[in-house]
């Protein structure tokens, strides 16, 4: 009998510690779920990612500090529908490009920065996966809007994504696609016109404002954060489409494989300051 619980638990650890592991991952340089190159391996794999301003982080509301002389986010181009943009599964995350040549962007404090692309990060079915966490909160979901200036300068804006009991008509035109793209490196052209205004929450001048980095490696730092304190709406059939992409190519696909969870750790403040905008 002694030896049957012994073996029991042998396997049950070894099921344990298997669970949530996607072998193919790890052929990639990096990944989420690898056993050898997930969140945990990035910075012995990339020092950079070892960094003392490193994102996401927790944002505590009662320990920012409010700048009422802050200028809000002004966005501009953001009001012309993107009639062409490619959308695209990288094996990390889904991608979408705008290619109608319109300028868009955000200013800030006078300074312009360009838009560059636009992605998003997600958990699973039963645990939310937004990247940053507000007062230890975490979001169902996260879309980065990344922008660049014409200095070379990073900004990026943070949207935090909640479930709502409806759909969302401004996600209808990604949701449609995501079909097409569900495994890696699979890419297609947006059916329909994307309204990023209508992607971004009311209100979205104000801001909860840090000096940080890119959130998967290399891990850059010196990225302007605005992470918008208004949020948006999911509904949950348009999340599940979501929940249903692979990090990995059609024929390594397996449950462990999914692209759930494409959320980086939270990270140190290493006393850092947040601002909040009016």
């Amino acid at each position: 009998m002694a030896v049957f619980m012994l073996l029991a638990i042998f396997l049950a650890a070894t099921n344990l510690s298997a669970a949530g592991y996607c072998d193919a991952d790890n052929e990639e340089t990096y990944s989420y779920h690898g056993s050898r190159n997930g969140p945990r391996q990035w910075p012995r794999l990339f020092p950079a990612c070892n960094g003392n301003k490193q994102s996401p982080i927790d944002i505590e509301t009662s320990s920012v500090k409010r700048d009422k002389h802050l200028k809000k986010l002004i966005f501009f181009g953001y009001d012309k529908s993107v009639k062409r943009a490619d959308i695209v599964n990288d094996g990390h995350t889904v991608m979408i490009t705008p290619r109608d040549n319109v300028r868009r962007g955000v200013t800030f404090q006078g300074r312009d920065y360009y838009l560059l692309q636009l992605h998003f990060h997600w958990g699973s079915e039963k645990n939310p996966g937004a990247e940053h966490t507000l007062n230890r909160r975490r979001f169902e979901m996260e879309a980065h809007f990344v922008h660049r200036s014409s200095d070379s300068r990073t900004a990026v804006v943070g949207v935090l994504v909640q479930m709502a009991n409806k759909n969302n008509q401004a996600f209808k035109p990604i949701v449609e696609v995501l079909p097409d793209v569900l495994y890696k490196d699979k890419s297609r052209r947006l059916r329909s016109s994307l309204n990023l205004n209508q992607l971004l929450p009311e209100s979205p001048g104000s801001y909860y404002g840090y000096t940080g980095s890119l959130t998967t490696p290399m891990c850059a730092e010196g990225v302007a954060w605005f992470v918008l304190q208004s949020k948006q709406t999911i509904g949950q059939n348009q999340l599940n489409s979501f929940l249903k992409v692979y990090s990995v190519e059609k024929e390594d696909r397996s449950s462990d494989c999914l692209l759930a969870h494409n959320n980086r750790p939270i990270q140190n403040l290493n006393g850092r300051v947040i601002y909040a905008s009016p």
